[in-house]
């Protein structure tokens, strides 16, 4: 584990329950703030530049709230390096790909760095960068990471097309210095999501 470097701000619907493994994010933080929220949520000074990131979480089974859209809207106004994280995909019939359009909607457009596949029951338990094409499989007890196979690589090519352009055109340091936002799924039931979390956070830190 390294050592504690860096401010998150978490922001969640006050009815939502936090997916446990989110608490692994903890440990390279200097502080976690959490930030409830309900319908009359407004950022108040003291929240304003107190972190160094900000994160909100949303359940696939509720969506996206009036009330995220606000608090979101103040942070991007102000070029916070921004992440959506997705949690509930286990249990909802809203997949990834429909909170991210949803997310390109109302709050701002998303880069995806990960998509998430799923298993012969339709649950989900891997997902595949867009990077370098690994698929990080969470479906047993170790996690796995492997190459995909050239036709899943087929089946994404559009998306990671589509990731890869908006890296060219906004730079590499685009969401590090709040230019735009990453979406990323975290799992409930399976760990999928946190390493990848740990590593983007983890290249913050270094700034």
């Amino acid at each position: 584990m390294i050592e504690p470097r860096i401010r998150l701000l978490l922001a969640f619907d006050k009815a939502t329950t936090i997916s446990p493994h989110l608490q692994a994010a903890q440990g390279i933080t200097d502080a976690l703030t959490l930030l409830s929220l309900d319908k009359n949520s407004k950022v108040t000074k003291d929240l304003e530049t107190d972190f160094e990131i900000f994160l909100m979480l949303v359940d696939a089974r509720t969506g996206i709230s009036p009330a995220m859209v606000d608090v979101w809207q103040s942070y991007a106004e102000r070029q916070f390096p921004r992440l959506l994280l997705v949690q509930g995909l286990e249990f909802a019939e809203s997949d990834f790909d429909d909170i991210v359009l949803i997310g390109n909607r109302v709050l701002e457009q998303f880069a995806t760095p990960f998509l998430v596949l799923h298993d012969d029951l339709g649950q989900p338990t891997a997902l595949i960068s867009l990077e370098d094409n690994l698929v990080h499989d969470y479906s047993g007890a170790l996690a796995r990471r492997y190459s995909a196979e050239s036709e899943l690589v087929d089946i994404v090519a559009d998306f990671q097309e589509e990731y890869l352009q908006l890296y060219s055109d906004l730079g590499e340091d685009g969401f590090q210095q709040g230019i735009f936002a990453i979406a990323l799924p975290v799992g409930i039931e399976k760990k999928f999501g946190i390493a990848e979390l740990n590593s983007i956070l983890e290249v913050l830190a270094k700034r």
